[in-house]
């Protein structure tokens, strides 16, 4: 029994892969009936009842199958599953409203994905639904190449994408780092905001198995814009943790000095060009410092202040600590920002990388940092 068994789930997963065809709906629905709430085995089924033109019995299929990937926690396929559902038959506003409902209750990992479909209202969710394209990559194909226009969006909703980039370590010089990241399900890529703005690709992404993701192409998204302020909004935080990443990565590669705790409350002034007199002003706690930058988290209730993400890049910083009566001028920039849980609330932490210091001058700031955590140890 056991043998038999294992031999039907090695065959089921060889029909999800793709390296077993079923060409027989009975012989589909035999192993239906073997695993009922598989629901990628179901979205194979429903692939095949469309490709062989049993358009009733895929839209039934396909509707099906979107359910139990929000049962399965998974997002992505489950709007993929509706996408290819609706491109057989256009849903009636009915249908539709039911699917949003349902798709918002699943009770999904908690990723950047789930925050960006779950601030989407009914009427901005199904305009980009309608804008959506599937996209198929064999096993070592090249997604895109360094130097490619970054022209769409890609949300992976399965299978797995190597993405090698080559950033400089420092500005104006010719050694780069090399970074290799591994991209799954519910990952994305597209470097596409600001849409007035021609990017190019600065990694090199390759399929590492069979991937299927949703494309999402520039000129679409931003008619998708347009209409909808809060669709932009969403993009722009979106792609932001992205690219924040991507620089803490670099950042870290960067620092070779051991860092130093220093759990102080701060007051930062930040001015977001060299010509401004108006600071932004915000309170948070240091996580630590070294010679070559620090980390800071914000005061939890900035967290949903657009003007936070918008202002902060490459600005010069004033760092003052109250409980000491003492202000330390910084020449720096903040060269990322991301979302971290801080005493049990969502948070902003700013990662600065300071500039033009001297040896001398970062060497006493270490010193200061140490001293600082050893009188907040003692008291």
């Amino acid at each position: 029994m056991n043998n038999q068994l294992s031999r039907q789930i090695s065959i089921a997963k060889q029909i999800i892969d793709g390296s077993i065809t079923i060409d027989s709906i009975k012989e589909f629905e035999g192993m239906l009936q073997i695993f009922p709430n598989d629901p990628s085995l179901h979205r194979a089924y429903s692939d095949f009842l469309a490709r062989k033109k049993y358009y009733a019995k895929a839209v039934q299929s396909y509707h099906k199958t979107a359910g139990l990937f929000i049962a399965a926690r998974k997002m992505l396929p489950a709007i993929l599953c509706k996408i290819l559902q609706w491109r057989i038959k256009r849903p009636s506003h009915q249908e539709a409203r039911q699917f949003y409902h349902e798709f918002l209750s699943g009770s999904y990992h908690e990723t950047r994905l789930k925050l960006f479909f779950s601030r989407l209202s009914y009427p901005e969710l199904v305009a980009l639904m309608n804008r959506m394209e599937r996209v198929r990559v064999s096993p070592g194909k090249a997604i895109k190449k360094i130097g490619d226009a970054e022209d769409a969006l890609y949300f992976i909703v399965s299978g797995n994408i190597k993405s090698t980039t080559y950033q400089p370590l420092k500005k104006n010089q010719t050694d780069h780092h090399k970074s290799t990241r591994r991209l799954s399900e519910s990952d994305f890529v597209g470097n596409i905001y600001p849409f007035q703005k021609e990017n190019l690709s600065q990694a090199y992404l390759e399929a590492t198995s069979r991937v299927e993701m949703i494309k999402l192409s520039k000129v679409r998204l931003i008619q998708a814009c347009k209409k909808y302020s809060n669709i932009e909004l969403g993009i722009i935080d979106l792609l932001q943790t992205r690219s924040n990443d991507d620089q803490e990565d670099i950042l870290r590669t960067v620092r070779k000095t051991e860092r130093h705790k220093l759990p102080l409350r701060m007051n930062l002034k930040i001015y977001p060009d060299a010509l401004s007199h108006h600071p932004v002003v915000l309170d948070g706690y240091s996580r630590d410092v070294s010679v070559g930058g620090m980390c800071i988290v914000l005061d939890a209730k900035y967290t949903s202040i657009p003007a936070v993400y918008k202002s902060i890049k490459n600005a010069r910083i004033e760092i003052s600590l109250p409980s000491e009566a003492l202000t330390i001028n910084v020449s720096g920039a903040i060269v990322w920002n991301k979302e971290v849980y801080h005493q049990g609330e969502r948070a902003v932490a700013l990662g600065i990388q300071f500039e033009d210091m001297s040896p001398k001058l970062s060497g006493l700031l270490v010193v200061f940092a140490d001293m600082l955590s050893d009188k907040t140890e003692r008291g």
